[in-house]
């Protein structure tokens, strides 16, 4: 994740200064970049993000690291069912998972 972040237990990326509110894009370049050392994930033990899912899609699995397939974490048709259902809805989505987060939480606190 090129010290961006960590992968959470959501399967966001979860970084120090914005939870797991982060879209990644691509950007391509000849540029030669100094790579960052890889974030320790910091989610541990917390289930926050499983407890809000209103899919009931995160399988509440911790890992250390990163996590070897999707399937391990997620019941991905049913997060893709729920999103289907809240398309309508954008505001809705990803947000209910990404908005409990310790690391949101943490952002309004210092605010």
């Amino acid at each position: 994740m090129a010290g961006l972040g960590w992968q959470g237990n959501s399967l966001l990326i979860v970084t120090p200064e914005y939870g797991p509110r982060v879209r990644l894009a691509t950007v391509l370049t000849d540029m030669p970049l100094v790579p960052d050392q890889p974030l320790r994930n910091r989610c541990g033990g917390c289930v926050k993000c499983a407890q809000a899912c209103p899919a009931r899609a995160i399988k509440r699995v911790v890992a250390a690291d990163r996590y070897a397939r999707r399937e391990d974490v997620l019941h991905l048709d049913r997060c893709a069912e729920k999103t289907l259902q809240y398309k309508a809805r954008p505001d809705i989505a990803a947000r209910v998972c990404g908005s409990v987060s310790a690391f949101v939480q943490l952002e309004k606190t210092a605010a």
